[in-house]
């Protein structure tokens, strides 16, 4: 029975219960509650140990809560000595999640629950059999990670070529941090450490004598997976054909240089059939022309182009991250866009460049007399 129903007897309320004082009243002749109270009883028993609990919380008294409790069979939460107790390490799927999913290791398993190492240990290695080769057997990687996998691929991770040691490797400059660290945020449930830290180290230039201190930088390694292993095996194609624009987002800003007007993406370690086959598949994939340069070991992209990729890359990359910000976002070097001048010649609008080959012409002079009747548009 709803309190609608008892709306008639409010008058006779002496007392009104602060914390639920919409479910029940105290009327003349006793107590006065509808489904309203006993619903929220069902649904927030679980909240407390007992009837005592709960009639000290909510202001009623034990024997309406024991009442109540006994009608309509709510469940209180249960303490590690009643028989029916199951702690959350107990559940295997707890288990599956923490371990196999978040990555998580015993120790950081164990203070999710409450309890020891050895607790988990025992329930997780011994009674579930989820062991540290089950998950190196069978952690998937999620879509995220497979496309982190690809780009980096092509771009500064490599995978440890050992056949029985198939970890993910990748290391980036101070200056990267940021860069780095979101990677390993997104792996880190296929880590057992945080990045680690390499003071930078005299080098000497290829070719010369002339020594160089190098940055420090940051690496992260994960743990040996077995679902490494098919990206391992991956030919420079294979990789192409699974490019999609976050891992091609990832390659450009691991080997690519972001210039005035345009990028150029190293591609030293591809033979000629591999180059060849980049360049087909971004105009494919992406619309992106791209050249070899003179020096063949760079991909050159045009103005326009180039800008088809930063607009790539700030879609599916942080633009706070440190290397969006030098490379793209803050870099002053970057050109605005050119803007290209027609004019109008026997009914048709030419190039006034072409008009001034043409007619022998000064550019800048001619854009001055017919500026007012240029059509001026922004080459992309």
């Amino acid at each position: 029975m709803g309190l609608d129903s008892y709306s008639a007897k409010k008058e006779g309320v002496i007392d009104i219960i602060e914390d639920i004082k919409d479910l029940i009243y105290r009327g003349k002749n006793g107590w006065v509650y509808g489904e309203e109270l006993t619903n929220w009883m069902r649904n927030n028993s679980g909240q407390y140990y007992s009837v005592e609990e709960m009639s000290k919380s909510i202001g009623l008294s034990t024997y309406l809560v024991g009442k109540l409790k006994k009608e309509y069979n709510f469940e209180f939460k249960l303490t590690k000595y009643d028989p029916k107790f199951k702690a959350i390490y107990q559940d295997y799927n707890w288990c599956y999640e923490q371990y196999m999913v978040k990555g998580l290791n015993h120790n950081e398993m164990a203070l999710e629950a409450n309890c020891s190492k050895r607790v988990i240990e025992k329930w997780c290695t011994e009674k579930h059999r989820i062991t540290q080769i089950f998950r190196k057997e069978n952690k998937p990687l999620s879509d995220i990670q497979k496309d982190l996998i690809i780009g980096s691929m092509l771009g500064d991770g490599h995978i440890d070529k050992r056949e029985t040691q198939p970890l993910f490797i990748v290391s980036h400059a101070k200056n990267q941090k940021d860069y780095l660290y979101y990677k390993y945020k997104i792996l880190k449930d296929f880590c057992n450490i945080p990045p680690t830290k390499k003071i930078g180290e005299l080098q000497t230039f290829c070719g010369g004598d002339k020594e160089f201190l190098s940055q420090d930088s940051y690496r992260i390694s994960t743990r040996i997976q077995d679902c490494f292993i098919p990206y391992r095996e991956m030919s420079i194609i294979e990789l192409l054909n699974n490019l999609n624009s976050f891992s091609f987002s990832i390659w450009m800003l691991d080997d690519g240089c972001r210039q005035e007007s345009n990028w150029d993406l190293c591609i030293a370690r591809f033979n000629h059939k591999e180059k060849d086959y980049a360049i087909k598949t971004l105009k494919e994939k992406f619309n992106i022309n791209t050249r070899l340069k003179k020096d063949d070991r760079y991909l050159f992209f045009p103005a326009v182009d180039s800008r088809k990729i930063d607009e790539i890359i700030k879609e599916n990359i942080p633009n706070e991250l440190d290397i969006m910000q030098y490379k793209i976002i803050d870099n002053k070097e970057i050109s605005n866009p050119q803007k290209r001048a027609y004019i109008l010649n026997n009914g048709s609008y030419i190039l006034l460049s072409d008009y001034c080959k043409e007619n022998n012409l000064n550019y800048k002079s001619t854009w001055g007399k017919y500026k007012d009747e240029l059509k001026v548009v922004t080459n992309e």
